[in-house]
């Protein structure tokens, strides 16, 4: 089998699964957000004391400090919708849809996240964090034209932003660049939605015109020569005109470009370093694809069996079937281990 074929073949089964996966990685808790493959903590929410007692229904503020109390988030989105409920005008709606956008979030509840997380929007349009929170959750569910606008609006947002008086602008740059990695990513992610859809929809229509052939593997379109432009397509009326351009192809290349982008600002974002190695194999541009999937190993997470696979089918095609040699391969993306941790090891 060659090596085209092998790369189609890998992706058929493994791109089922890249959207729920991506799901899944959903941060659960803060100390897991910080995690290498995940962005720093950008806090969807500021939880302000109840402390309006004198000008609040006292049933009111009694039953907004029993959230603040609440450390469980099935508990805490529980008593958050009795209170919108109970208390539909009250002060605090925005800071408890953030709230329970958050919570949802952990509890991988796609559905009631993206509820909050919107209505936080109609109250604050410029949060960057909620943007970003629900950017990903588009992307992840394979909304691509939503993904696309968040991620578009908190990239715009983050590149606007300026250190405030007080914080660390190592710290500030840091997060930032993490959370435009994770929207840049969404994007990309967006772009190869929209590439399978195009693909599928040729597939469909070559499907439904063309004869029944022995030959019916299904082949990634590759980026068109530089040239192509040139080429005249036949009008209805005998004439000449410019051919459509290969949407397939540059969905593609957007998506390599996004993701290359989100690997600049976070080469630890394991979410783009799995994706531009989709991206590659579709391209057939086998080498790198063997390069991202490496590194994505490297990286461990959530993408790393799904990696190891791909990584293991493409290196195979490329080396007469044999693994031999796959290990050495996968080390020279390990980083360097530090003098002082070899000298622990010892």
């Amino acid at each position: 089998m060659n090596k085209k074929a092998i790369v189609v073949a890998v992706l058929v089964g493994m791109m089922l699964s890249r959207v729920h996966a991506q799901d899944k990685t959903a941060p659960k808790t803060e100390a897991e957000e910080s995690k290498k493959a995940s962005p720093a903590t950008m806090k969807l929410y500021d939880v302000p004391a109840a402390r309006e007692a004198s000008s609040q229904p006292p049933e009111e503020v009694a039953d907004y400090f029993k959230i603040t109390q609440s450390r469980e988030p099935a508990q805490r989105t529980e008593l958050i919708e009795e209170f919108l409920k109970k208390h539909p005008e009250s002060q605090y709606a925005s800071t408890l849809h953030q709230m329970a956008a958050a919570s949802y979030q952990q509890l991988n509840n796609y559905e009631k996240m993206v509820e909050h997380g919107e209505k936080t929007l109609q109250s604050l349009p410029a949060s960057p964090a909620m943007l970003s929170v629900l950017a990903l959750a588009y992307a992840s569910h394979g909304e691509a034209d939503k993904a696309e606008d968040r991620a578009s609006r908190a990239i715009t947002l983050l590149e606007k932003l300026t250190i405030p008086a007080n914080a660390d602008p190592a710290r500030f740059a840091s997060e930032r660049n993490n959370y435009l990695a994770t929207n840049y990513a969404c994007l990309g992610s967006a772009s190869l939605t929209k590439f399978e859809a195009a693909r599928k929809a040729r597939q469909e229509a070559q499907a439904a015109t063309a004869p029944a052939s022995a030959d019916t593997a299904v082949k990634p379109v590759a980026a068109p020569p530089a040239n192509d432009q040139a080429k005249p397509a036949a009008s209805e009326a005998g004439g000449v005109q410019p051919a459509a351009p290969n949407l397939e192809a540059i969905h593609l290349a957007k998506s390599e470009g996004y993701m290359t982008r989100a690997l600049e600002l976070n080469g630890e974002y394991e979410f783009a370093q799995f994706q531009v190695g989709v991206v590659y194999a579709y391209q057939n541009r086998a080498d790198k694809a063997l390069e991202a999937f490496a590194r994505t190993v490297v990286l461990g997470g959530s993408f790393v069996d799904m990696a190891r696979q791909n990584l293991e089918a493409i290196y195979k095609t490329t080396h007469k079937d044999s693994l031999e040699g796959l290990e050495d391969f996968v080390a020279r993306f390990k980083p360097p281990v530090p003098p002082a941790a070899k000298e622990a090891q010892k």
